[in-house]
């Protein structure tokens, strides 16, 4: 329930440590802004400049456990998403027409008129264009437009989950993890693909 900050400019590694209410699931954090997923059903954001006290603390609109917050390349909000595959779009500013905005969607896929429910496991925004990755526990990794509301791609589908995806600094590449993410239990570790990192070149679809 400590979280500790450390400014790899300072001489010495200069350090702070901060005592939080509960665990910590999940952090992001973009310039001053950090945003702290509790077990509890709120989220945490601090001004990392004003450690004593959260300069915001929001009720979390998922009903279900939340995994990898990430904040906006422009610093106005940020994401989440969960393991029903329900993605969330928030905003820092709490003024009504702001906070308006605010939506949430579903990464799923209906096969047969069924749908099928998997995590989303991670969230990633362009460094450049803010539109955003979702990498999910069915293999697909999908690029979306938060303005737009729409998906502007999916990628063919991996033979295994994606636990992990990132963007490099210039957006023109984005690293995927591909590995088993015990979804299936242990049933579905026998049949895994061994785990790999896909490096995709990145083109007009993330604008």
């Amino acid at each position: 329930r400590i979280l500790r900050l450390r400014d790899p400019r300072a001489s010495g590694q200069k350090q702070s440590a901060h005592n939080l209410p509960e665990s910590v699931f999940y952090m992001d954090y973009l310039q001053i802004r950090l945003v702290i997923v509790l077990p509890s059903p709120l989220f945490h954001v601090y001004d990392i400049r004003k450690m004593s006290k959260p300069e915001q603390t929001r009720a979390n609109s998922l009903r279900f456990m939340t995994r990898a917050p990430a904040c906006m390349a422009d610093g106005a909000g940020f994401a989440t998403a969960s393991v029903v595959g329900r993605i969330t779009i928030e905003y820092f500013d709490m003024t009504p027409e702001i906070q308006d905005k605010k939506y949430a969607f579903c990464h799923r896929q209906t096969i047969d008129d069924v749908d099928h429910v998997w995590p989303v496991n991670l969230l990633a925004f362009h460094p450049l264009y803010n539109t955003f990755a979702s990498a999910g526990s069915d293999g697909t990794v999908s690029v979306w437009d938060l303005k737009l509301k729409k998906c502007l791609r999916q990628y063919p589908k991996y033979p295994d989950a994606i636990p992990s995806i990132a963007f490099n600094a210039d957006g023109n590449r984005l690293a995927v993890g591909v590995s088993y993410t015990w979804d299936n239990g242990e049933e579905g570790a026998r049949t895994a693909e061994k785990p790999y990192i896909h490096v995709r070149s990145l083109g007009d679809e993330v604008k």
